[in-house]
């Protein structure tokens, strides 16, 4: 059986930065059977291969993102005549620890740490390119300004880590409809949230009971209750960044009743828009 190689930050990872990242151009130029003491993620850029992991074998496709932890087992070969390219950001253990924190959710981190294969998941060609670039940032920077690079690098693995969390979330509920998805992304819109539930009834050309329906089971409350949530986070917004009297900012969020706007807004709120305002 072939040893396996440890491979240490404190040989790999500039201690100023506390990450490093490169780039892997071909499956002949990676590192045979090998662990770690560090964290690693690494982004497929192009082709494809096959990971073995931890006694089993995966096989990798464009834009998918792996967590590798501190003594995952691994190393990269071949998928039949394919070659591929992908990015590698390692971490100190300690930084990653710490960025667990900023999601005060000790199951997601356990599960992420604890389970047998390390996490993978398939990035949209948008958030991959982001990343991407940002990786590309950290090596740039860590040879003329550490402290930028330092930031860089907690930015791309929060970014990373925030993709893992809503995967993980994603997997635990039932997956909204595409059509509720667009539908939701539209409504966020201002001429279609002040327009109510007309404007959502003609976005969606889907019967208004068939909606209702929908709403609570994916969405748990209703479309009226939703469209008011959009309003009443836009007044906020008007009545903390502009000299719109309530009145005015009332009608703009899309309310013809400027009590029922009141109402809504401090059981929203705990406050009413006048002293959210003075605050």
């Amino acid at each position: 059986m072939t040893q396996a190689t440890l491979l240490k930050a404190e040989t790999l990872i500039d201690p100023q930065v506390q990450s490093t990242f490169h780039i892997e151009y071909s499956i002949k130029h990676t590192t045979p059977l090998h662990y770690h003491d560090y964290y690693e993620i690494f982004i497929i850029t192009e082709g494809k291969c096959v990971h073995h992991i931890n006694g089993e074998a995966q096989v990798l496709e464009p834009n998918t993102m792996v967590f590798i932890r501190p003594d995952d087992l691994h190393w990269y070969d071949f998928y039949e005549e394919s070659d591929c390219q992908f990015i590698n950001v390692n971490f100190y253990k300690e930084v990653v620890e710490d960025a667990f924190h900023y999601f005060e959710n000790s199951v997601f981190a356990g599960k992420l740490k604890g389970l047998e294969m390390p996490p993978y998941v398939v990035l949209p060609t948008f958030d991959m390119e982001t990343l991407v670039h940002k990786s590309k940032l950290i090596h740039l920077y860590t040879s003329i300004d550490k402290q930028r690079a330092r930031i860089l690098a907690r930015s791309f693995l929060t970014d990373a880590l925030t993709y893992y969390f809503f995967n993980d979330q994603d997997q635990n509920q039932k997956a909204i409809p595409q059509w509720l998805n667009a539908l939701l992304m539209e409504m966020q819109k201002k001429e279609n949230f002040t327009g109510g539930l007309n404007r959502l009834n003609v976005i969606s050309d889907h019967s208004v009971g068939h909606i209702n329906r929908v709403f609570k089971q994916y969405l748990h409350t209703t479309p009226t209750a939703y469209i008011n949530q959009l309003r009443l986070g836009y007044a906020k917004n008007l009545l903390l960044t502009t000299n719109l009297t309530i009145l005015e900012i009332s009608y703009e969020a899309g309310f013809d009743n400027l009590s029922h706007f009141y109402h809504l807004f401090k059981i929203h709120y705990g406050a009413s828009p006048g002293k959210i305002r003075s605050r």
